[in-house]
């Protein structure tokens, strides 16, 4: 028998690189899931070139310095090493088998497989980390471990005693002053109470007392009394300062010491002041910044800058460039080579911090959210954000707790354990505690769930848990690992979400854990608990799902029941927007059961929605040249048939008159937003899928009787009907305002530019 003829013999090398054949046959090669090796290569070179070739180590390591990428900046380069690295396989495990996801077997062979795909890039991401370590440090370097790192936190975790909640009432003389010193950006209220880890809420209007400026403060003894000693210090007319009722002398005295302000005389309860400029603390929720993403149409570098530079000119210019997000369909037009937006935006950041011009103007609210965008588009800005946080040091700007959060929020989401350490113990010499969002960090890295109990125990050693927000974080965090546990101990999934309303509040559910909730429940094939998660949070109107729970639901679910969810979820929540995995999913679905009207009806809204993927169009194009194949599946060869349905009987005959042989999906595209301009579908997507499945129904019901019937496919063609034109709209683009909340966005029209005071 000649090899690779009748049985297809493949050579394969064992897992101990010996070079010979296996005795297994491609075909009769299963091994069981657990006993696959992890590193496979093929025998494509001579003996020769494989014994002179560098192992998977040295080839891993020599990525690093001998195969740089030319031609390419910092950040591209490091991106471009770290899909080398990722892509090559090791059988060394990692140091630290704790950050590592593990690989569950589940009863389906894809969902194993999908499991055993995460657990080894997980792995890889270890390995990668190593590597750099290894490069950069050297292999004698200090070995940090996840234990060294707990103890090094509780030693400098200030324990946190009993929550407090406090009303501050600003007198009305100089309550226009603090309304307007508490909307610069760097004493910004909003910002006072984050650094400090308490929770506040500012009251305009007053029944009683108009004039008279009043917000609600929270939190531990020591966050309030640093941010009752900040509010002081920020405050220049404030001649008085009474506390609330005896008992709390030493909390508040000492905080008014803190102040550094001999001029502000101290009042007890019930003592009297000579004028109104007093700064009274009553005893008795949190805010964010109102900041909100918004749709930019322009590149980056043409943003309007503003013609003077101030604190809050720089910080809405900073704003613009972080929160605007290009859609995918102008990203090609806007940016047809590198650099991209992301990469634009990084340079014009590091321009802006770094310029003279801009020194005077330069905040740490603003340098925040530079560095908060940088360090969430992974390790590729890492380097611009450093560059960023240094320069803003050597200007002598008094940095915070938070600026350090945000790094190590960073090395949690990077699984960079040396990194978290790095960052943690200059934010400790700085002279800065571990906060609370260190422990969450630290909690969100590791994925042993032996360890992230031990975690959750040291964290309510401290009492870190006595904070509402915290504890919502850290109940959103082991929810995956209670339900793993519900799911073994055959808990009823209502007695499963009241256990965690008692242990860790009733807002413990949020967006990412629902959708990390159902992703595990549909990994386990229990889409009866999805429903029911689903109707606790129609019930309680917390959290508003968005397209990837309606993804996540659609993808661990069948034909059948997919559009019976698709409708279920698009009634009960009509703001939902399918996005392009949506479409994506529900396209699969319709290829592969060969209807042509849902085809038609999915690749219509998908387009003009601007949601199509590339698999999408790929699929579609590939459909446009297949008469010039010889040999066709049948899935094709019916779709091939009813392409003119797909399409469009006109738009195809156009399209084919116009361009030929270089027809393509984009060329459909194109035409179908100019033939719609404003106007949108007048039919939902749900209504419409409906009525292409029984169209295709009827068809396959037709063919399944007589095969080689002719079809009249203008009377089997389901109508796409259009709205009518809308009412012209101004255009408008947000502009940005820093108010007592944070940074909030209005809609104002382009007349009005940005770049205005």
């Amino acid at each position: 028998m000649s090899l690779g003829i009748k049985l297809l013999w493949r050579a394969r090398i064992f897992p101990v690189r010996v070079g010979r054949l296996s005795p297994i046959p491609r075909e009769l090669y299963s091994p069981l899931f657990s006993q696959r090796p992890s590193s496979q290569r093929w025998l494509s070179t001579s003996m020769k070139e494989m014994e002179t070739s560098p192992t998977e180590t040295e080839a891993d390591e020599g990525a690093i310095t001998d195969q740089p990428t030319q031609g390419k900046s910092r950040s591209p380069q490091f991106r471009d090493l770290y899909k080398r690295i990722m892509k090559v396989r090791s059988d060394r495990l990692p140091k630290e088998p704790v950050l590592v996801k593990r690989a569950i077997r589940h009863s389906n062979k894809r969902k194993s497989y999908r499991s055993l795909r995460k657990h080894n890039r997980s792995a890889a991401v270890q390995r990668f980390n190593e590597i750099i370590l290894d490069v950069t440090k050297g292999p004698d370097r200090h070995e940090i471990n996840w234990r060294s790192t707990i103890d090094f936190m509780l030693r400098y975790t200030q324990n946190v005693e009993e929550i407090v909640q406090f009303w501050i009432v600003i007198g009305n003389s100089v309550a226009d002053e603090a309304r307007e010193i508490l909307k610069q950006p760097d004493t910004c209220l909003i910002s006072i109470c984050r650094r400090n880890e308490t929770r506040c809420v500012q009251i305009e209007k007053n029944v009683l007392r108009r004039d008279e400026l009043i917000f609600n403060i929270s939190g531990s003894e020591a966050s309030v009394q640093k941010s009752i000693q900040d509010i002081i210090a920020v405050l220049g007319k404030i001649t008085a300062f009474r506390i609330p009722a005896p008992g709390w002398e030493t909390l508040l005295l000492d905080a008014w010491k803190a102040a550094k302000r001999p001029d502000v005389q101290f009042l007890n309860h019930g003592e009297a002041s000579a004028d109104d400029k007093t700064m009274t603390v009553q005893t008795s929720l949190s805010t964010s910044t109102n900041s909100r993403h918004y749709l930019l149409t322009r590149r980056a570098d043409e943003i309007l800058r503003p013609v003077m530079w101030t604190k809050i000119s720089f910080e809405r210019y900073v704003a613009g460039l972080v929160y605007g997000r290009v859609p995918n369909y102008l990203a090609r037009s806007l940016y047809p080579e590198f650099p991209d937006h992301q990469a634009t935006v990084a340079s014009i950041l590091v321009d802006l911090f770094t310029s003279e011009e801009t020194k005077s103007a330069i905040s740490l609210s603003a340098m925040k959210m530079a560095v908060g965008f940088l360090e969430s588009k992974g390790r590729g800005f890492q380097h611009e954000a450093w560059k960023i946080f240094d320069h803003v040091k050597l200007l002598g700007i008094p940095l915070d707790a938070e600026i350090y959060n945000i790094f190590l929020t960073s090395a949690s989401r990077a699984k960079d354990l040396d990194a978290f350490n790095r960052v943690l113990r200059s934010m400790v010499w700085k002279g800065f505690h571990p906060q609370s969002t260190a422990w969450v960090a630290f909690l969100k890295m590791v994925e042993s769930p032996e360890v992230k109990r031990h975690v959750v125990l040291q964290l309510r050693a401290k009492g870190l848990d006595r904070n509402p927000v915290i504890l919502r974080k850290v109940g959103g965090e082991m929810a995956r690992i209670d339900l793993e546990y519900a799911l073994l101990s055959n808990i009823d999934m209502h007695t499963f979400l009241d256990m965690q309303d008692k242990k860790y509040g009733d807002r413990w559910l949020d967006l990412f854990t629902l959708n990390g909730l159902l992703e595990l429940l549909g990994e386990y094939d229990r889409l009866d608990a999805c429903h029911v998660v689903l109707d606790r949070v129609y019930e309680t109107k917390r959290p508003m799902p968005d397209a990837s729970t309606l993804n996540t639901m659609l993808t661990h679910t069948n034909f059948a029941p997919q559009l019976t969810v698709l409708a279920s979820m698009m009634t009960r929540w009509p703001e939902l927007v399918p996005d392009e995995v949506t479409y994506n999913i529900l396209f699969r679905a319709a290829w592969k059961r060969r209807y042509p009207n849902m085809l038609r009806v999915v690749w219509r809204y998908a387009a003009l929605s601007h949601n199509t993927n590339s698999r999408m169009r790929f699929t579609l194009t590939s459909l446009l040249y297949l008469y010039t194949k010889k040999k066709t599946s049948k899935r094709q060869s019916i779709a091939k048939e009813w392409e003119s349905v797909i399409f469009g009987l006109r738009e195809l005959s156009a399209m084919r008159r116009t361009y030929g042989h270089k027809i393509s999906t984009r060329h459909f595209i194109t035409h179908y937003l100019e033939q719609a301009g404003e106007r949108k579908p007048k039919v939902d997507l749900v209504t419409k899928i409906a009525e292409a499945v029984k169209m295709d129904m009827e068809i396959h019901r037709i063919l399944s009787k007589d095969p080689d019937v002719v079809i009249d496919k203008r009377m089997y063609t389901v109508d796409i009907p259009l709205s009518e034109l809308p009412k012209p709209k101004p255009t408008t683009e947000p502009i940005f305002y820093i108010g007592i909340g944070g940074l909030r966005t209005l809609e104002k029209p382009l007349s009005s530019p940005v770049n205005k005071e």
